[in-house]
This record gives structure tokens, C-alpha cells and sequence, in this order.
């Protein structure tokens, strides 16, 4: 059984990554069999996948049809984002308990990268950010708030809060791309969410951040009630993190534990 689960994880990657890159679509069937054959692996772990995808929501197993990925309604959508605002509004304020000088440095890092990404496109001239820059925003977006989640130290929450991001975050990628005034939002909003963890304003980093989230939430609910034809629905979306970010944030999260450990001595 132990041996199982690296295929097991291998065959949940491989099935996430086809659904965040829009390789599999909403209502796409998902053969167990054809991802088996393509990983080289039996049925067993492709099947394990697929029940822990299907238990967070990114696949549906339906009477006569199969495996299927989900879409969203409405009302799921929303509960979404309040799930993530109850979330990330609490870590904010216990982060802001807690943040180091070093962990702020980073946050301005993640705040001045947005800032050259709305540098790069004003000067461009062009509408929205290409492949290459969306997916230098989305990994400065991811790792300014899974840091936050990080420093709080909770690691249940952190994995909710993957979980709720990457979803939400995948259902407004796919009927959108970022324009200048959603790159400068955001860099707003991150420099505000700084601003109070330098001053260690629990209660300014919370409101901060739930603003942040009612802000995105009102973005999505508009372009899916208005149905927003006007970009390529079959576009890739540059939803992964560079290698080096996600190593990056797990020293991070190692050096947290290593010192709250000390701190508990």
C-alpha cells in the first residue's frame, strides 16, 4: 500500500495540471484508463486520484457518464470566495502578531514585482499581460498570500486555502485576462495588505484583505453574469509556480516551524 502513494500523487498532479492548463474542460470524461496508459501505471492509483479530486471538488463521478470535471454555478462560486475571505481575513490578523522583518521583506518583494508587471504593461501598450507575464503575477499573487497563510502557522488552514485559491482562482482565469487595471488593483491592495503588517495592525491587515477578496469575488461574479465572449475560451492559462518559488516557500514554511519549535523549548 505504501508504495501506492507516489503514483497516487503522481496521478492527482497529472489530472490537476490538465485541468488548470484547460487541457481537460468543464464537462470533459476522464478515462482512467487513458491517464493509466499515459503515466504507465496501473488503474489503482489513477482511481485513488480521481476520489480525492472528485472529494475537493474538481471532478464529478456521474450515473452512466463517468468521471467527469466540474463546473461551477453560481452559488458555488460565491461560497468560494467567502470561504476564502473567512479564511485569509483570520491568518491575516494572527500573521500580523507574528510576522519577522525578514518575512516582510519578502511580502515587498511579491508587492514590486506586481508593481514592474503594471510598469511592463502600460509601456507596452498592449491590453492584457501574455503567457509569460500572467504567469510571473500569479506566482508574486500566490506566494504573497500562502506566505501570510505560512506565517500564521496553521498548517490546515494553509491547505484550505490552497485549495479554495487555486479553484477560485482557476473558475476566473478561464473567462478572463489580467488588464492593467487588474494588475494595478492588485498591486494596490498587496501594497495595503503590507503596509499594516508593517505596522503590525492586525485589524487594518484583515480588513485589508477582506476587501481584497470582496473586490476579486464582484470581478468573477460580473464577467460570469455577463458572459465575457471577448477573450479565447481555449487560451492556456499560466496557472503553475516556477520551481524555484515553490522551494522558495518551502524553506520558508521549514525555517517557520524550525523556529516555533524553539520557541515552544
Amino acid at each position: 500500500m505504501r508504495s501506492e502513494v507516489p503514483l497516487t500523487r503522481r496521478a492527482y498532479e497529472h489530472i490537476q495540471g490538465e485541468i488548470l492548463a484547460g487541457r481537460l474542460s468543464a464537462g470533459s470524461q476522464i478515462s482512467e484508463k487513458k491517464i493509466a496508459d499515459e503515466l504507465g501505471v496501473s488503474r489503482t492509483p489513477v482511481g485513488e486520484a480521481i476520489r480525492s479530486l472528485a472529494t475537493e471538488g474538481w471532478v464529478e463521478q456521474l450515473p452512466r457518464r463517468g468521471t467527469v470535471v466540474r463546473d461551477f454555478t453560481r452559488r458555488e462560486v460565491i461560497e468560494l470566495y467567502e470561504l476564502r475571505e473567512a479564511l485569509e481575513t483570520f491568518v491575516a490578523g494572527k500573521a500580523a502578531a507574528l510576522i519577522a522583518n525578514a518575512t516582510l521583506t519578502r511580502l515587498d518583494r511579491y508587492c514590486d514585482e506586481m508593481g514592474r508587471l503594471a510598469e511592463e504593461l502600460a509601456a507596452s501598450g498592449a491590453g492584457t499581460l501574455d503567457d509569460a507575464a500572467l504567469k510571473r503575477f500569479l506566482a508574486a499573487d500566490m506566494a504573497f498570500h500562502l506566505l501570510i497563510v505560512r506565517t500564521a502557522g496553521n498548517e490546515r488552514i494553509m491547505q484550505l486555502v490552497k485549495q479554495t485559491r487555486t479553484i477560485s482562482r482557476l473558475f476566473r482565469l478561464r473567462r478572463h485576462r489580467h488588464s492593467l487595471q487588474v494588475v494595478e488593483g492588485a498591486y494596490r491592495f498587496h501594497r495595503r495588505i503590507t503596509e499594516a503588517f508593517h505596522q503590525r495592525d492586525g485589524e487594518a491587515a484583515r480588513r485589508a484583505v477582506a476587501e481584497h477578496i470582496q473586490a476579486s469575488r464582484r470581478a468573477t461574479l460580473d464577467q460570469l453574469d455577463h458572459h465575457d465572449t471577448t477573450l479565447d475560451p481555449d487560451a492556456p492559462i499560466a496557472n503553475d509556480l516556477p520551481a524555484d518559488l515553490i522551494d522558495e516557500l518551502e524553506r520558508i514554511e521549514q525555517r517557520f516551524q524550525e523556529s516555533t519549535r524553539v520557541l515552544g523549548q
